[in-house]
C-alpha cells in the first residue's frame, strides 16, 4: 500500500527536480529573510509618502534568492512583471465592474504581456488580484498604486543585488552569459564552451517542448557540459596517477639556460619542472619561456638571438638571464594523483596548458601529465570498450 502511494506521488505529485545542496538551502533561507527585511526598511524610509510592503513581495523574494539564475528572477522580469500586472489591473478595474471578470481579463492581459516582452514573473499574477481587489481606481489612486508596485519591485531588486553578491557570494543578476575566451586569444571561445550546442539548437528544442523553460540558455549549456564531464569521468574512471609519466626530467633554479635547452631538445619535451633540493615544484620552464626572452628576432635572426641567450656571460655581472630561475614561470598549476582525468581535461582545455606537474601532499613532484598522455589514455579506453 505504502509503495503504491509513494509511486503515485512520485509520478503525479512531486516534481522531478534535483535536490538543492544543504548550503544552498541555508543561503536561500537567509537571503529571503534579509531581503524582505531590507526591502521593507528601504520602503519605510522613503520620503515619497505611504508606500507599503505588498504581500506578493514574499513570492518575489523566494524567486530571486532561491532561483537567482532563473529567467524569472532577473531585473527586467521582476520590474516588467510588476509594471504590466499593475497597469493591466488598473485598466480592467476601471472598465469592468465585476471583480471576477476584471481579474480574469487583467490576468490574461498580464500573462500575454509577460510572454511577449520577456518579463515572466509569477508574483505579478498575485499582484493582479491585489490591485483589482482595491476597486475602481481614481486617477490619483491609480498613480499611487503604480508607485507602490514600482517601489516594491525596485526595493526587492536592490536587496537581491546587495545580499546575493555581498552576503551570499552569488553572482546576480545573470541575464546573459559571456562566452569564456579561448587561451590563444584568437577569437574562439574556450574549448569547454564549444559544446556543439548552438543558439538555434536550443531554441528549436525549447519550441518543440511547447512550454516555458525556466532556465537560461547559458545555464542550460553549463548543465550540459557538466553532465558530459560527469559521464566522461564515469566512463573513464581514471585518475591522473594512472596516466602520468613518472620518470620526469627536471631542472633546478640555478641550472644554466643552455643545459635546460639541451634537455628539452634531447628528450623532445616542451616543459621542464623546476624543483628544489627536496624535489618540491617551484616553477616550470617551457620553450615559450625561452622565446619570450628574445625580444627582437628581426635584426639578427631567431637562431643567432637564441645562441646569444644560451651562451654563458663571462664574469660576475650580466644584463641577460643566465639560469632557469630567471626565466621560469613561478605560478604553476599542479594536480594530484587522485584528481580525475575528466576534471584535468576540463582545466587543461580552458587554461591552454599542455603539461601539468603531478605532486603529492607535500608538493613533491611525482609525475607529469601531458596532452599526449591524455590522448593515449583515451585511446586505450576506447579500444577496451570496443574489444
Amino acid at each position: 500500500m505504502f509503495a503504491t502511494v509513494k509511486e503515485f506521488a512520485l509520478r503525479h505529485l512531486v516534481a522531478d527536480t534535483p535536490p538543492m545542496a544543504p548550503i544552498e538551502r541555508r543561503k536561500t533561507a537567509v537571503g529571503a529573510m534579509l531581503g524582505v527585511i531590507l526591502a521593507g526598511g528601504m520602503l519605510a524610509l522613503l520620503p515619497a509618502g505611504d508606500i507599503w510592503l505588498v504581500a506578493v513581495l514574499g513570492a518575489t523574494a523566494i524567486i530571486v534568492f532561491a532561483l537567482p539564475h532563473s529567467p524569472l528572477a532577473q531585473p527586467w522580469s521582476v520590474l516588467g512583471g510588476y509594471l504590466v500586472a499593475a497597469v493591466a489591473s488598473l485598466v480592467a478595474a476601471s472598465l469592468v465592474p465585476s471583480f471576477l471578470l476584471a481579474a480574469g481579463l487583467a490576468l490574461g492581459a498580464t500573462v500575454w504581456c509577460m510572454t511577449r516582452f520577456k518579463c515572466m514573473h509569477p508574483p505579478g499574477g498575485a499582484l493582479v488580484l491585489v490591485v483589482v481587489g482595491e476597486g475602481v481606481p481614481t486617477l490619483g489612486h491609480a498613480g499611487h498604486i503604480l508607485l507602490v508596485a514600482l517601489g516594491n519591485a525596485l526595493a526587492i531588486l536592490l536587496a537581491a543585488l546587495l545580499i546575493n553578491n555581498y552576503v551570499l557570494r552569488r553572482s546576480y543578476p545573470q541575464c546573459r552569459t559571456t562566452p569564456v575566451p579561448g587561451p590563444h586569444r584568437g577569437g574562439d571561445p574556450a574549448p569547454s564552451e564549444r559544446s556543439g550546442l548552438s543558439h538555434d539548437d536550443i531554441e528549436h528544442a525549447v519550441q518543440s517542448l511547447g512550454s516555458f523553460v525556466d532556465v537560461q540558455e547559458g545555464e542550460l549549456v553549463r548543465i550540459f557540459n557538466a553532465a558530459v564531464g560527469h559521464a566522461f569521468e564515469r566512463h573513464m574512471a581514471t585518475r591522473c596517477g594512472d596516466v602520468m609519466t613518472r620518470n620526469v626530467i627536471t631542472v633546478a633554479f640555478g641550472t644554466d639556460l643552455e643545459e635546460a635547452w639541451n634537455l628539452l631538445r634531447r628528450h623532445q619535451v616542451k616543459a621542464l619542472p623546476v624543483v628544489d633540493s627536496f624535489r618540491r615544484v617551484v616553477g616550470i620552464v617551457t620553450v615559450a619561456d625561452f622565446l619570450r626572452q628574445l625580444d627582437d628576432t628581426g635584426a639578427a635572426g631567431l637562431a643567432v638571438r637564441l645562441q646569444g641567450l644560451l651562451r654563458r656571460t663571462p664574469g660576475s655581472a650580466s644584463e641577460k638571464a643566465e639560469v632557469v630561475g630567471q626565466i621560469m614561470t613561478t605560478s604553476v598549476y599542479t594536480a594530484t594523483e587522485d584528481m580525475a582525468v575528466a576534471e584535468l581535461v576540463h582545466r587543461l582545455a580552458d587554461a591552454g596548458f599542455h603539461h601539468v606537474p603531478i605532486v603529492d601532499e607535500r608538493r613533491k613532484l611525482v609525475g607529469m601529465v601531458t596532452q599526449s598522455d591524455l590522448i593515449a589514455a583515451l585511446h586505450r579506453r576506447v579500444a577496451l570498450a570496443a574489444a
